[in-house]
């Protein structure tokens, strides 16, 4: 077996080198062949018209393929050169277009973010009067105070300042503004929220329809005894119109009490109580729980009393004070 491999390798060494000194022949043959072609001379003559010596120099082919070739490398780099430029100012021109397009819309841009920078100094007064209204304080100063989260973005935008366009910075001090603007709405929202919680819960409506006759304070006694002090407002009307409790709360006491005829006493959330004297009939009892709004009494004249009406009355830690202010309807 192994001298059948050593006579095939033989075989096939010896066969290929046969076929390669064939080649090799071939090949020089061919090439001395060309190079003797190529340094074939050519004789290039200038005859002039009149009887001037004639011009003539002879030259290979070589020399006549390589000009050629290099005649042919300067046309095609000319060739892709002009086609290259004619791109070039195409894009030129749909960049010049674009640049156009740009500049109108910045233009737009700029008008758009200075009216909204005016629409925001116009504003600023009011918002700076809801916060110190809501955080009963003058010093509305600290309410533009804005803790930067993005320090480094805005840092780095700075140093960029001669690139970007100066709507972009006025845009960011806009984006300040209204952040702070956002702040102090979710703020003044908070304390309009807690505000309606408390006069939800505190006696802010009329106790019944009619008109006032006396009010709270001094005043010249109805049965001809000099002044008195007067403790609540005397709303005068038809016997019968309905009381309405004024405020949420629980029935505390509810029948005669002597110069008061006739009264209810409500007690309300932070301190409140209620009055109503002088009622024709009552409509609850004590311990009843009554929402704001509810009949609760019917107008009259019981106990000392000079004509139909209900005796109102608020009383704060079991004070007196003057119901007036709580009884307008803008709370």
């Amino acid at each position: 077996m192994k001298f059948k491999i050593k006579e095939f390798h033989s075989k096939f060494k010896l066969k290929f080198s046969e076929r390669y000194y064939i080649f090799r022949k071939k090949f020089i043959k061919i090439w001395d062949r060309f190079v003797a072609k190529g340094h074939e001379k050519m004789t290039i003559m200038f005859i002039p018209h009149n009887e001037k010596k004639i011009f003539n120099f002879q030259v290979s082919k070589f020399t006549i393929l390589f000009f050629f070739f290099l005649f042919l490398i300067v046309i095609v780099t000319s060739s892709y050169a002009v086609i290259r430029n004619n791109a070039i100012k195409r894009e030129e021109q749909r960049l010049l277009i674009t640049y156009e397009d740009i500049r109108s819309h910045l233009l737009r841009f700029e008008k758009i973010t200075n009216s909204i920078e005016d629409l925001v100094e116009d504003i600023k007064p009011e918002i700076e009067e809801m916060y110190s209204l809501a955080a009963d304080t003058e010093e509305t100063e600290e309410m533009w105070d804005f803790i930067d989260l993005e320090k480094e973005d805005t840092e780095e935008l700075s140093k960029m300042k001669n690139i970007f366009p100066n709507e972009i910075f006025t845009l960011k001090d806009l984006q300040k503004d209204l952040i702070c603007t956002t702040n102090t709405v979710r703020t003044v929202a908070n304390f309009i929220d807690v505000r309606s919680r408390v006069i939800k819960d505190t006696p802010s409506i009329v106790s019944n329809r009619g008109h006032i006759t006396s009010l709270f304070g001094w005043r010249r006694s109805p049965f001809g005894h000099g002044r008195d002090f007067h403790t609540g407002i005397d709303i005068a009307a038809a016997g019968g119109t309905p009381i309405r409790v004024t405020a949420p709360g629980v029935i505390a006491s509810a029948g005669w009490a002597g110069g008061y005829g006739y009264m209810i006493k409500v007690k309300h959330k932070y301190g409140f109580e209620t009055v109503y004297g002088h009622c024709r009939s009552i409509a609850v009892a004590v311990g009843q729980n009554v929402r704001k709004g509810e009949v609760i009494g019917y107008v009259g004249q019981t106990g000392n009393a000079t004509g139909n009406h209900c005796h109102y009355e608020i009383r704060l830690g079991g004070t007196p004070i003057n119901p007036y202010p709580y009884m307008s309807r803008l709370w």
